[in-house]
């Protein structure tokens, strides 16, 4: 965790996986250890640009937190907010939208839409609306 803090992203993501297995092999897979910590190694990939593997992972994850927990959870929130924002910054707006608009709607009504994670989720996908028709929505 310290490496990932200080942005050593290369060595906290060989950590992260190591302790992945380790969670998984103590309290299995959908562990919330070993989720958590699959979690992190996708977000050290997605910043040594492995865009690729690290929403494969993320999605992973969350495919894992819907099962045994909700969509609304703390954990499925910053995922789904993870791969909707690390979407956006691929440039595949049209994926992100498709994440990130449920998400508000969500975050609207359990949290509010005064919530600091649900106004940010609607400058994004304003931002997105400027993206998609070169207008303001």
């Amino acid at each position: 965790a310290i490496r990932l803090l200080g942005g050593d992203y290369r060595a906290a993501l060989p950590e992260f996986d190591a302790l992945t297995d380790a969670y998984a092999r103590i309290a299995g897979p959908t562990g919330e250890q070993a989720r958590a910590c699959r979690a992190q190694a996708a977000r050290c990939r997605a910043e040594l640009g492995q865009v690729t593997d690290a929403l494969a992972a993320l999605q992973g994850v969350l495919n894992v937190v819907r099962a045994v927990d909700s969509d609304v959870s703390e954990e499925a929130v910053e995922l789904r907010h993870n791969i909707g924002m690390l979407l956006l910054a691929q440039g595949r707006t049209a994926e992100a939208r498709q994440v990130l608009e449920p998400l508000h709607q969500d975050m609207c009504m359990v949290f509010g839409p005064e919530d600091e994670m649900t106004v940010e989720i609607a400058e994004a996908l304003a931002e997105l609306g400027l993206d998609l028709d070169g207008s303001a929505s």
